[in-house]
């Protein structure tokens, strides 16, 4: 009969522990030593600044703006470039709407074919700058979001013809050209507020024209317009950091 009351006191004494221990973590008391972890949810909301650098792909026909449908060159022009953005966007859920201004600058890297007399004369052409405004939706997954973008481009662009032997100037002209761009790419939160991405455009900017110049000292206009139709596609790795980050939680 001892034996049997010390092995029942036993097992109350260890029931009423555990309970004791049951409760205190249901009160939300963790363990003695034991470490709280903590996460900082992500959020794509807020205010962005960021610069990029990539490579650029431009195709113009050249021609005359007094003869329509008359080109005289198509070249190809490709180089690197350097950008700088700016946005702000907001997460409505899983979905991440926002507004996104950039300008980019290439290192101005002619392209170059022959035309008129080949072998005598050549056409070049070349992509200065461009600017953008448009609009980006993404799907928040996470530390990733994919999205894709659209909206408003310009850009520079300038003409010449020199000739071959001597590669002296002749004629130049520039023309600023007004069209659109659209696009898509992801994006990856490296640490809280510091993202890195990858994205791709296709720019249409249509025709344009510009004065034809004399090259000399000084330059003398020509009296006639060169007509530019111009198409560019880019390929941008892009860093940036954006303010409005949520506070840290503790994980459930």
């Amino acid at each position: 009969m001892f034996k049997l009351n010390k092995i029942a006191g036993s097992v109350i004494a260890v029931t009423a522990i555990l309970g004791s221990a049951g409760v205190a973590l249901a009160d939300g008391y963790a363990p003695k030593g034991k470490k709280v972890v903590y996460e900082r949810p992500t959020n794509w909301s807020g205010f962005y600044f960021g610069v990029g650098s990539g490579y650029q792909w431009s195709n113009t026909d050249i021609g005359l703006a007094a003869v329509p449908g008359l080109t005289i060159a198509e070249v190809d022009q490709n180089s690197a470039f350097v950008t700088a953005f700016g946005g702000v966007q907001h997460q409505f859920g899983v979905v991440v709407v926002g507004v996104e201004g950039g300008w980019k600058s290439t290192f101005r890297e002619d392209g170059s074919t022959p035309c008129i007399v080949p072998g005598a004369l050549a056409c070049k052409a070349r992509l200065n700058d461009i600017l953008t405004v448009g609009g980006r939706l993404g799907w928040a997954a996470g530390h990733w979001m994919p999205y894709v973008t659209g909206g408003y481009a310009t850009a520079r662009f300038e003409q010449e013809l020199r000739d071959v032997p001597a590669d002296n100037l002749l004629l130049f002209a520039g023309t600023r050209h007004n069209g659109w761009y659209i696009g898509g790419g992801f994006e990856w939160q490296v640490s809280p507020g510091w993202t890195a991405g990858l994205e791709y455009r296709h720019y249409d900017f249509g025709d344009a024209t510009g004065p034809i110049v004399v090259a000399g000292a000084p330059p003398v206009p020509l009296g006639l317009d060169v007509r530019n139709d111009a198409t560019t596609d880019t390929l941008t790795a892009r860093v940036s950091w954006r303010w409005g980050r949520p506070e840290p939680k503790p994980l459930k």
